[in-house]
């Protein structure tokens, strides 16, 4: 019995020593590689899908791909635009988009006046005037 406990050491040192001696080779260093250019969109236009008036025209983006508005256009929630930027709700009113202004696929249209009011709203968050009260209409 007084060879076993002699027996484990030298096991133990035997693999410990195994684990030390291994080489560690020197990986060659990795080659410079140049960043893949990012998709973008032109100048003002935006990439967010839907329909945009720019220059006076209608554009419309779908799947990252923006081209002017060539026919009337029905979207999800019954909402129809024509080349024209005259845009029918489904409860029959019409209104005529702007430059600047913006519609989704879904029929959300955002207005160049409620893009500033928010951008407002946004700044004076930012500097810490805390609560901002909002005027009715």
């Amino acid at each position: 019995m007084k060879w076993y406990p002699t027996l484990s050491a030298a096991l133990l040192l035997t693999g410990l020593a195994s684990l030390s001696a291994e080489a560690q080779t020197k990986m060659p260093p990795r080659r410079p590689a140049q960043p893949r250019p990012r998709a973008a969109a032109p100048i003002g236009l935006t990439m967010k899908d839907g329909f945009l008036v720019k220059d006076g025209k209608v554009m419309v983006t779908r799947d990252a791909h923006t081209e002017i508005l060539a026919t009337e256009t029905s979207v999800v929630n019954g909402t129809k635009i024509s080349p024209a930027g005259v845009v029918t709700m489904p409860d029959g009113t019409t209104t005529t988009l702007k430059e600047g202004d913006y519609m989704s696929l879904t029929g959300r249209l955002t207005t160049m006046a409620m893009k500033a009011e928010q951008d407002s709203l946004m700044q004076l968050a930012k500097n810490g005037k805390g609560k901002v009260k909002m005027k009715k209409k």
